[in-house]
């Protein structure tokens, strides 16, 4: 009897602090990927931005007298560069925390065994409808190229894309749960969801896009390096907080685990 008191109270103080440990998994997480974000940023981003500077300055005739300019401009191009690298670092933490959250929610969704692999999956399904699909409705262009007037409908496009993936997924996984409560066949469940997708697909791709096209002066390998250099940053940013969250957590409920057990003897 006595034993089964001290499971319980086992259980009682694991379920206490597993949002707290969900949390701090979620943190460290963020800052993981937050980190790797900075790394890719510095070594594919960063230069290929300076690039974009030095062309907007001759293209406004403004190259000869950028060093003046830029003294005595109010922030300096190393500052953006130092606050674009805390704002990353900032963003992962709190991603990190958002994925803690949403991972507890919708963990058993997925068909991994182990919180390694759902992780991992509910990263690429963030990256998928948070990056991947807006970049290829929306594409991303370096500073000072593209119309400041298409800027306002450009931003409105990528978040209204962001929320349909968003609210589409959620319709997934409830026709998923509404199949399997209804004793539907695996084969059906995964034709069921297809045809969603491919319904979503097509929502997603009707969503009207602005047509702004790229000055023949500036070069096609510019805008594209910048455009695959973000892709792979948030896919850095992503991956690794999958990664290092599906290790914690599990590092976790091993830890959890054996408590449990010492206490219960």
């Amino acid at each position: 009897m006595d034993g089964m008191h001290s499971a319980c109270r086992a259980t009682d103080t694991v379920a206490a602090t597993s949002w707290g440990l969900r949390l701090r998994c979620g943190a460290v997480a963020g800052a993981a990927g937050g980190l790797a974000s900075v790394v890719v940023l510095w070594l594919m981003v960063e230069p290929v931005i300076g690039r974009a500077i030095l062309l907007e300055e001759e293209m406004h005739g403004r190259h000869e007298a950028g060093g003046a300019h830029e003294h005595g401009a109010t922030v300096t191009r190393l500052q953006q560069q130092i606050g674009g690298t805390i704002t990353v670092l900032v963003v992962g933490v709190l991603l990190g925390l958002a994925f803690a959250v949403i991972y507890a929610r919708v963990q058993h969704r997925f068909s991994e065994e182990t919180d390694l692999g759902r992780a991992l999956s509910l990263a690429a399904l963030a990256f998928t409808v948070v990056a991947a699909v807006p970049s290829v409705m929306v594409p991303a262009n370096p500073p000072g190229i593209g119309s400041s007037d298409t800027v306002g409908r450009r931003t409105l496009i990528y978040l209204l894309i962001i929320l349909v993936g968003v609210l589409f997924v959620g319709v997934v996984f409830a026709l998923h749960r509404a199949a399997v409560d209804r004793g539907i066949a695996p084969e059906g469940r995964w034709l069921l969801t297809a045809a969603a997708v491919a319904i979503g697909a097509l929502v997603v791709f009707s969503v009207p896009h602005v047509e702004e096209r790229v000055p023949s002066v500036i070069p096609a390998d510019l805008v594209w390096d910048f455009r695959v250099g973000s892709l792979v940053q948030t896919a850095a940013l992503w991956t690794t907080m999958g990664i290092v969250h599906g290790v914690l957590l599990h590092r976790e409920r091993e830890r959890e685990s054996v408590s449990l057990m010492a206490r219960g003897r």
